[in-house]
Parts: structure tokens; C-alpha cells; sequence
């Protein structure tokens, strides 16, 4: 089974105000799409996992939610100072129906989460027989910019490297690669992640050491018994 990794930029009028609502203000980073239900015709259910700066950005998306005419209602959980969760209850509109007719008469998967960005970009994952793919690509309305990020032979214990992490670990290691202390050179240090996560540097370290530990493993983890190794 083959997958391939999309990452699709809507023009502005064709974005759910909430993706719009990304792309305006500061202190949301991104919002994933981890779980839906679209059973119902005439509603859609969703998850979301919000990541940013919650004690800025919270009531900020919640009175974006407020003011979305086809929402019906919402619940919120919180996971931390960084993230929160969002139950929505959704009447069927354009944008709802835009994803129920991307696999339509097709037996591809999308495989969660999806991902929304602060620049308009919807970034997924779709698994499927390589036939069904190629037309998935070929059949996209020409008037969205569409690249293909990622393709090859689908393995789960790869999603497994982000999902082993705690939310806690993930927020630390998003904040560290969107500052850019996994470029070469680095641009940023331990200190400034701390600053940006509003915790001492000793906690922003120790986070980061175990999270890369964890990677790390998973990593030798799949490393084939007896594979050769340069010295």
C-alpha cells in the first residue's frame, strides 16, 4: 500500500473562516484534524487538537468559532498551556462537502491528522493503491496549489514517532523547529525556546533531551536486526 503526503493552499474565499482565522492573528500556530464523522449528511463532527499560545489565543478562537454561522455547537478540553482540544458540531456546508467528495467513489484513506496552518496550507496524508493516487492528484480543481510532499510504501510505526511523544514533548519540539534550532546553523538556543514556552530553561532542556531520546529509539527501533554499520 502507497501513501503520499498533500499540502494544498486554498484561495482565501474558498477557506473555512476558521483556516482564515489562522492565517490573521499571531498567537494560534497551527490546528490539527484528528478524528471526524461525516455519517450524517446534514452535519459533520470534528476534533481538533489547537496548538499556540493558549492564555493569548484562546478566547480569540473560541469568539472565531462564536461568529462561523454553520457551527452549531462546540466543546473545549485542555490539554496544557500550549494546546487544547476543540469538539465541533458543524452544519454540512461547501467546505464539508469538499471533503466528503475528495475520496468519492475512490477506496483511499486519509490518514489523520490533518493539519492547518497560520500560512492557508492544508497538509494530509492519503494511503491507497497507487492507480487511485495518481487520479486523487490528477483530479484536484486547478485553481488550488497543490504539492505532492511525500510518497512511498506506507508505514505506521513512522506516524508512531510523533504519537509516543506527550503533548508536552511535541509542543517543546514544535517550538524548537519553528525558531529554528534544527537548522544548520542553529538561529536560535535552549534559552529562547523556554522564553517562548514561558518555562525555565532546565525544563525546556529536559523536554527536549527526552523527546529526541524517544525519537531516537524509535528510530533504532527500526533498524533491521543485523544491518551493517559504518564505523
Amino acid at each position: 500500500m502507497r501513501y503520499l503526503q498533500l499540502r494544498i493552499r486554498y484561495p482565501p474565499e474558498a477557506r473555512h473562516p476558521m483556516q482564515q482565522f489562522l492565517v490573521e492573528q499571531e498567537s494560534i500556530r497551527r490546528a490539527y484534524l484528528r478524528h471526524w464523522n461525516f455519517s450524517n449528511p446534514d452535519s459533520v463532527t470534528t476534533l481538533f487538537h489547537v496548538v499556540g499560545d493558549v492564555a493569548t489565543g484562546r478566547e480569540d478562537y473560541l469568539a472565531a468559532l462564536d461568529d462561523v454561522p454553520t457551527v452549531r455547537e462546540y466543546d473545549t478540553t485542555p490539554v496544557d498551556d500550549r494546546s487544547f482540544y476543540v469538539y465541533v458540531r458543524e452544519a454540512a456546508d461547501a467546505h464539508a462537502r469538499r471533503l466528503r467528495e475528495l475520496l468519492a467513489d475512490t477506496d483511499l484513506l486519509v490518514v489523520p491528522p490533518i493539519e492547518y496552518g497560520t500560512d492557508g496550507e492544508t497538509v494530509f496524508e492519503v494511503a491507497g493503491e497507487p492507480a487511485e493516487l495518481r487520479a486523487l492528484v490528477a483530479g484536484l480543481p486547478d485553481e488550488l496549489s497543490v504539492s505532492v510532499d511525500r510518497l512511498g510504501e506506507y508505514d505506521a510505526h513512522r506516524e508512531s514517532r510523533a504519537t509516543a511523544l506527550t503533548d508536552r514533548q511535541r509542543a517543546v519540539l514544535d517550538v524548537a523547529r519553528e525558531l529554528g534550532y534544527y537548522e544548520v546553523p542553529r538561529r536560535t538556543g535552549v534559552r529562547e525556546i523556554a522564553d517562548e514556552l514561558g518555562c525555565s530553561k532546565s525544563t525546556a532542556a529536559d523536554h527536549l533531551r527526552k523527546a529526541e531520546a524517544r525519537l531516537v529509539a524509535l528510530y533504532a527501533d527500526r533498524t533491521p536486526t543485523g544491518a551493517a554499520r559504518r564505523d
